[in-house]
């Protein structure tokens, strides 16, 4: 997972992902008889589960959907500090050079994204936005904030992913549900 977000799909060779893992190469084709391809789903499978985990237990904490955008990107921010700025935006980093490509892994950051989307929607849905209004600003709160990630790398300053996804949750907050 790390290093497909320090460095994205194909500039991680099968031979670093097993140095990594310190693994033979026997038992990743055991495993993964797919090889790097089927190791990217994976890790987009279990970013896609830590994310829903994370979204879900800030909901049941009854958390607000613009406190919810906030705690979001303060935890990536503290993420992208530890890391010391070398891992990348949770699933875009995957996506360079991967899709459409690989369509089994294009499927996986397919879902991925389209199950983050759809949460946003449903919160938003039920504070009251209409449908449409709705799955757009869910789309625009996915690109922000993954978009914002990737810039604050480049600053290497976590305050710009809170400086956005504070502007996104004001703006869920005003809430422009639609006609």
């Amino acid at each position: 997972m790390r290093l497909f977000q320090q460095r994205g799909y194909h500039a991680v060779g099968t031979a670093e992902i097993l140095a990594q893992a310190r693994a033979p190469k026997g038992s990743m084709y055991h495993h993964f008889p797919l090889g790097k391809e089927q190791i990217a789903i994976s890790a987009v499978e279990g970013i896609h589960a830590d994310l829903m985990a994370m979204l879900r237990k800030l909901h049941r904490d009854g958390r607000s959907l613009d406190e919810l955008i906030r705690r979001l990107a303060q935890g990536i921010g503290q993420w992208l500090k530890a890391c010391e700025w070398r891992e990348g935006a949770l699933l875009a980093s995957t996506t360079v050079g991967a899709v459409p490509e690989l369509p089994k892994l294009h499927a996986a950051i397919r879902r991925a994204y389209d199950d983050w989307r759809e949460y946003l929607a449903a919160r938003l849905r039920d504070q009251g936005w209409r449908p449409a209004p709705a799955h757009a600003m869910a789309q625009t709160i996915v690109a922000s904030i993954e978009g914002a990630m990737i810039l604050a790398r480049i600053d290497q300053d976590e305050r710009t992913l809170t400086a956005v996804a504070d502007t996104i949750a004001r703006m869920v907050a005003a809430g422009d549900r639609g006609p």
